[in-house]
């Protein structure tokens, strides 16, 4: 099931410091989403808009660290992201994991697609995923 919020991230290993990485520069940002389809409706606007999604960037913000993106027509986001019976994976998604970016759904407190720190391997079965809040033991 489709979330209709992410939040899209760029996640530190825990080896490197956890936490996480800039996405890219405003301009980049903007760029990359043009690929898509995906554009403001004037310049330097914080939100672009593109076949099933909205894409919403911190005001005034730059190197952006993270970005909310709304689902806005389950059908085209559908499309996107997991693609057609061609293409095993969709143009956003594929591109976004060749960034390192992550979609984050704050509903259900997980990256989807699954992201998974090697840190998280240890030798006591843990299977905590990224961003879990379990680490105070």
């Amino acid at each position: 099931m489709l979330a209709d919020l992410y939040i899209l991230q760029k996640p530190r290993l825990k080896a490197e410091g956890g936490g996480l990485v800039p996405l890219a520069s405003r301009d980049e940002v903007v760029r990359f989403f043009r690929t898509m389809n995906t554009r403001a409706d004037r310049d330097g606007a914080d939100v672009l808009h593109g076949p099933g999604i909205r894409v919403e960037m911190p005001p005034m913000q730059d190197p952006v660290m993270q970005l909310t993106l709304t689902v806005t027509e389950d059908e085209l986001f559908h499309i996107l992201f997991f693609g057609t019976a061609n293409e095993p994976r969709g143009r956003l998604l594929r591109a976004t994991i060749e960034r390192g970016w992550r979609f984050f759904d704050p509903v259900r407190a997980e990256y989807v697609p699954p992201y998974h720190d090697p840190d998280d391997d240890d030798d006591d079965g843990d299977d905590r995923r990224f961003g879990s809040d379990d680490d105070d033991e």
